[in-house]
C-alpha cells in the first residue's frame, strides 16, 4: 500500500495543566534553547497521549523517557509508552517544516513516530499523521511529512500489537521470579530488597565514583548451605555467608545505559569466599561473562553496557549454591 498524498489531520486542544507540566520540565534545563526543546516536547506527548485517552488507548506518560527529568535533561525525549506494545515517538513540527529529525538512538521497542504540528498559538496542535519503524531505515536521519500515512493506520497497527501481545502464553518461557526493571531505577523506584549502599554498609561503605547521573543500589544475599547430619539425629546448620550485590545505571545515550556490577562481603571476614563466581547470563541463561573471587580478593566487579528493554541475569555460585538475580534495563 503507497502512503497517503494528504492524510487527514486532527486537532488537540492543548489544556492549562499541560502548560503548567511543560513550563515545570522547560524550567529545570540549563539555557533556554533547551528548555523550549522539552516545552515542546512534552506538549506533543502530552497531545498524542490525550488523542489515545480518546479511544479508550492505555498510554503511560509516567513510564515514558520524555517524563523522566535524568533523560530529559541529557537527551531528545519525547516518547510515549503504551503498556505491553511500545513507545511512540510524538515529534513537535514548528510551522514551515516539512520535515522532522529522527532519533539518533535505535530502541527495540519503538513503534512509530507521530509528527505534532504547532502553530504560532499553542492552545491547541494537528496530529499530522503516521509513519511505523518499518517504513525508516536505520541510516536515515529525517522523516517527510509528505510520506506519512493516515492516524487511522496507526490504529490499524496498534491492533495488530495488541493482537501478537494476546498470543497464546503457552509459545512464552515461563518467569519464575519478576526482573528488576533498572531503568525505573532513575525515577526513583526500587524494588524492595533493594537499598542504598550506606543502609547497608553504615560507615564502612565503599568508596564509588560514577557520574552525576548514575543511581546505586544494593542488595543483601546469603549463600546457605544445606544442613548437614552428623548422626541419624544431629544436623548441623553452617552459618550462611552474607554478600553484598552492588548495581550501578548510568544512562549513556537514550536507550543505552552502562551497567556496573559489584560484589562485597556484607559481613566478616571483608574477604570473599575463595573461587566465588560472579556471572552474567543472557536473557536464554547462557553465560555472557564470568569472574571469578581469588584467595584475598575483596570484591569483584564487571562492566558492561545494554540496550533498553534488554534482558539479563546475574548469578553468584559458590561450591553447591547458586543465587540469581533477573533484570531488564
Amino acid at each position: 500500500m503507497s502512503p497517503s498524498i494528504a492524510p487527514p489531520r486532527l486537532t488537540i486542544p492543548i489544556s492549562a495543566k499541560a502548560h503548567d507540566v511543560a513550563r515545570k520540565f522547560a524550567s529545570e534545563q540549563i539555557d533556554a534553547h533547551k528548555g523550549k526543546r522539552v516545552y515542546l516536547n512534552t506538549l506533543a506527548v502530552w497531545a498524542v497521549h490525550r488523542y489515545l485517552k480518546w479511544l479508550y488507548i492505555e498510554s503511560d506518560l509516567k513510564r515514558s523517557n520524555s517524563w523522566n527529568a535524568v533523560l530529559r535533561a541529557l537527551f531528545d525525549v519525547a516518547d510515549l509508552v503504551l503498556p505491553d506494545l511500545g513507545r511512540l515517538e510524538c515529534r513537535p513540527v514548528l510551522p514551515g517544516e516539512k520535515t522532522i529529525a529522527l532519533p539518533l538512538q535505535s530502541s527495540p521497542d519503538r513503534i512509530g513516530y507521530v509528527p505534532v504540528q504547532f502553530g504560532k498559538q499553542l492552545n491547541e496542535v494537528e496530529l499530522l499523521g503516521f509513519a511505523s519503524v518499518a517504513e525508516v531505515t536505520e541510516q536515515q536521519e529525517v522523516l517527510t511529512l509528505g510520506t506519512l500515512r493516515s492516524l487511522d493506520t496507526l490504529l490499524e497497527h496498534l491492533s495488530e500489537l495488541e493482537a501478537a501481545a494476546k498470543a497464546p502464553q503457552s509459545l512464552q518461557l515461563p518467569q519464575s521470579v519478576s526482573p528488576v526493571h533498572l531503568s525505573d531505577w532513575l525515577k526513583r523506584n526500587f524494588e524492595a530488597g533493594w537499598q542504598a549502599v550506606e543502609e547497608l554498609f553504615g560507615e564502612r561503605s565503599p568508596s564509588f565514583a560514577f557520574r552525576r547521573a548514575a543511581i546505586q543500589r544494593v542488595k543483601r544475599i546469603e549463600l546457605e548451605k544445606p544442613k548437614e547430619k552428623t548422626t541419624a539425629t544431629t544436623e548441623i546448620q553452617e552459618p550462611p555467608t552474607a554478600l553484598a550485590l552492588v548495581v550501578t545505571i548510568s544512562p549513556e545515550t537514550e536507550n543505552q545505559f552502562g551497567i556496573h556490577l559489584q560484589v562485597y562481603s556484607s559481613g566478616e571476614p571483608a574477604e570473599l569466599p575463595p573461587h566465588l563466581q560472579l556471572k552474567v547470563l543472557t536473557a536464554a541463561g547462557e553465560v555472557f561473562r564470568e569472574v571469578t573471587a581469588g584467595a584475598t580478593d575483596t570484591f569483584l566487579q564487571y562492566e558492561f553496557t545494554a540496550q533498553l528493554a534488554e534482558e539479563f541475569q546475574v548469578e553468584l555460585a559458590w561450591q553447591d549454591i547458586h543465587v540469581t538475580e533477573s533484570f531488564v534495563v
